[in-house]
């Protein structure tokens, strides 16, 4: 039967393991566009481990929370590309209608005029609706995009309803899917933003490189002192009982 201590520790090593993998997945996207770097925390998971004394111990239990902190923006000289400079995230859509929320502002125009993501997903407007600037011959040469979010043809001064550049009540729920897109499992009421878009400007990964080494050298020492302390609590273990039964 595993004891208290035992248990502990193995939790433990369940939990370096997990933070070692989201170090090497910050450090595998420190070029990418918007990324926000994941960590591992421990949190209480309000369950009580009961000991052969029926005392009651807390336990914990770990999950992964994303680091949500403004990247570095570069300016890229794309008059397509926009950052957002605040606690803001574009609202986009697939083919089907799904809604997310994405901070990378890497867009382009299709060919039949809708405004999208690298990824081809539709930039909304703040009333939901899918941008379209038109295409072909109707099809504008320039766009120009204000911090506000109003999109306006330069040549002609024709103009289209803001992005939907949006703010939520706990941004923090927001799930990452890949493709820098988050789902929003609350169904949180986003709230439009005043101002906020940079254009010609892309935000960088908020994660630092030498952070994240130095990081992932912590953990492994951790995970080694963790493996030596499981290993003596199990010939501590042996040893009892070997005097006790002699």
């Amino acid at each position: 039967m595993q004891s208290y201590g035992e248990s502990v520790l193995v939790r433990g090593l369940s939990f370096l393991a997990e933070k070692q993998a989201a170090t090497a997945h910050n450090l595998a996207n420190v070029d990418t566009t918007s990324f926000k770097r994941r960590h591992a925390v421990a949190i209480d998971s309000k369950q009580d481990f009961h000991s052969l004394l029926e005392r009651q111990m807390p336990s914990i239990t770990y999950s992964e929370q994303t680091d949500l902190q403004r990247g570095i923006l570069r300016e890229t000289g794309n008059r397509l590309d926009v950052a957002i400079d605040g606690p803001y995230w574009l609202r986009v859509q697939d083919d089907k209608g799904g809604q997310y929320y994405t901070r990378n502002g890497q867009l382009q125009l299709g060919n039949d005029g809708r405004l999208v993501t690298r990824d081809g997903y539709s930039v909304l407007d703040q009333s939901g609706q899918v941008v379209n600037v038109g295409s072909g011959d109707e099809a504008p040469s320039d766009l120009s995009i204000s911090p506000n979010g109003t999109i306006q043809n330069p040549v002609t001064g024709q103009t289209w309803a803001p992005l939907a550049v949006v703010s939520l009540p706990q941004p923090g729920a927001l799930v990452p899917i890949g493709k820098s897109l988050y789902v929003d499992p609350l169904g949180q009421r986003a709230t439009q933003a005043g101002d906020g878009v940079q254009q010609g400007f892309l935000e960088g990964s908020n994660v630092d490189s030498l952070q994240e080494l130095v990081q992932m050298i912590a953990v492994e020492r951790s995970f080694t002192a963790t493996q030596k302390a499981l290993t003596g609590m199990g010939r501590l273990q042996e040893n009892l009982i070997t005097n006790i039964l002699r």
